[in-house]
C-alpha cells in the first residue's frame, strides 16, 4: 500500500527556466564572495564542487560535508573566509531569485489532495542546496507551510539524484519500503531512477525534461493536474 508521495520541486511544483536560474544563482553567489576570490575562479570552482557532490557515493559524509571538503581542497584556507559570505548571501539575497520562478497553479491543490488521502509527503528536491534556500524555493511554490515529513537538503542527505542510493535513503528515513513510495517529478533522467529501487513513479509533463518516450516508462505520466485522478484510480 502506498504510504508516501515524494515530490520534486523545480519544474514540478515550481515553474522556472532551470538553466536561467542556475546561471543567475552562480553569478550572484560568485559576486557575493568577490572580496575573497575572483568571480570567474569561484564560479568554475563552485560548479566543480557541485559535480563532485553529485558523484559522491560515500555514506559517511553528508552532501554539505562533501561540498565544503571539495571546496577546501581547491581553495585552501580561503574556504573559512568564504563561509560567512555564503551564509550571508543565502540569508539576505537568495530569496530575491524568486523573480525567476512562478508557482504551478496546481501545486498546492495536488499536494493537499495527497494529504487528504492520508499519505505522507516528502519534498524530494536534489539536495545540493542548504535547507534555507530550499525553504525559499518552496515558498515561491506556495507549499512551504504544508506538513512535509522530510525535506531533502544538503545538510541531511548523503546522496544526490540520479543515484538510486538517494531514493533508498529517503525510504530508510521514513522507515518504509521503497515499494510503498511514489516519486513525482518532471525529469526522466533523475526522477525515473526511483523506479529502479521499486518505487512507483509519475512523470509530470508540464515542464518535461527528457522525451515523452522516456516518460512513458513511468507507472504514470501527464500533467500535474492529472495526478489526483491517477492516484485515485491506480493507487490504494
Amino acid at each position: 500500500m502506498l504510504q508516501a508521495v515524494l515530490f520534486d520541486l523545480d519544474g514540478t511544483l515550481l515553474l522556472m527556466n532551470h538553466k536561467e536560474f542556475i546561471a543567475e544563482y552562480v553569478k550572484e553567489l560568485s559576486g557575493a564572495v568577490m572580496p575573497v576570490i575572483e568571480t570567474e575562479h569561484f564560479a568554475r570552482t563552485l560548479r566543480e564542487c557541485i559535480g563532485a557532490t553529485v558523484n559522491n557515493l560515500s555514506p559517511d559524509l553528508t552532501n554539505a560535508e562533501v561540498f565544503w571538503a571539495n571546496l577546501e581542497a581547491r581553495l585552501g584556507n580561503r574556504t573559512e573566509l568564504l563561509k560567512p559570505l555564503v551564509k550571508q548571501y543565502y540569508a539576505e539575497r537568495f530569496h530575491k531569485l524568486g523573480r525567476l520562478a512562478r508557482p504551478s497553479s496546481e501545486a498546492r491543490a495536488v499536494v493537499e489532495a495527497i494529504l487528504a488521502r492520508g499519505k505522507r509527503i516528502v519534498l524530494a528536491t536534489n539536495p545540493l542546496f542548504p535547507l534555507s534556500a530550499i525553504l525559499d524555493r518552496m515558498a515561491w511554490a506556495g507549499v512551504a507551510d504544508l506538513p512535509w515529513e522530510l525535506i531533502t537538503s544538503y545538510e541531511n542527505m548523503h546522496f544526490c539524484k540520479p543515484h538510486p542510493e538517494y531514493y533508498l535513503e529517503i525510504a530508510r528515513k521514513l522507515k518504509i519500503e521503497p515499494g510503498e513510495c511514489l516519486m513525482v517529478g518532471n525529469d526522466t533522467q533523475t526522477d525515473l531512477v526511483a523506479k529502479n529501487v521499486g518505487m512507483k513513479t509519475y512523470i509530470v509533463t508540464d515542464y518535461l525534461i527528457g522525451s515523452t518516450e522516456e516518460a512513458a516508462k513511468a507507472d504514470g505520466y501527464g500533467k500535474l493536474s492529472s495526478l489526483r485522478d491517477w492516484c485515485r484510480l491506480r493507487l490504494k
